[in-house]
């Protein structure tokens, strides 16, 4: 099924709950559209987290779900979704989701760090939306209510972009 991953993980690490303004199909193609922006970006472990003091580079890599298998966000891929969701809205959005570190080394050279891997699950319903998140494996350097705090902020800004209303935190909750 198109942006579901039937294997998604049943031990579930974060659950944000939001109320949502706009309509759900529009939103389902902002949040394709701001993950596949992510996809091409880099930036400070400070723009993600400001908790930190560690200097390195963050990037994302972004796959969405399709059965059992996550194809690579690309544009092919983010263009196949929006025409089906402007067919028909979907209910669940799955996404596997890599949160990439790299310190530059005195040569210039950059050295990876250990991986975050993440499975995100939006889920939709009139009005409302969940976010469930599992932190599969890694350092777990960036905490996830800041990797939450990071994702919404882009999806309002690509919302505000569209001069759609702003996703409303309704409920956090992380759970280690």
């Amino acid at each position: 099924m198109l942006g579901r991953y039937e294997n998604f993980p049943e031990v579930i690490h974060g659950v944000v709950r939001f109320t949502c303004e706009s309509s759900i199909r529009k939103v389902q193609q902002t949040i394709l559209s701001t993950l596949h922006n992510l996809n091409h970006e880099a930036c400070g472990l400070r723009a993600v987290t400001p908790h930190l003091p560690q200097e390195c580079e963050v990037s994302f890599e972004l796959g969405v779900a399709e059965d059992f298998d996550f194809n690579f966000l690309d544009e092919k891929e983010l263009d196949r979704f929006q025409r089906s969701i402007a067919e028909k809205e979907l209910s669940t959005l799955d996404f596997f989701f890599v949160v990439r570190y790299h310190v530059v080394n005195d040569e210039g050279k950059r050295v990876p760090l250990k991986f975050d891997y993440h499975m995100l699950r939006f889920m939709f319903q009139e009005n409302s939306m969940e976010l469930r998140i599992c932190h599969e494996r890694g350092t777990q350097r960036v905490p996830l209510e800041d990797l939450i705090t990071f994702i919404t902020k882009r999806i309002n800004e690509e919302l505000s972009q569209r001069q759609l209303k702003p996703l409303n935190l309704e409920y956090l909750r992380v759970l280690y």
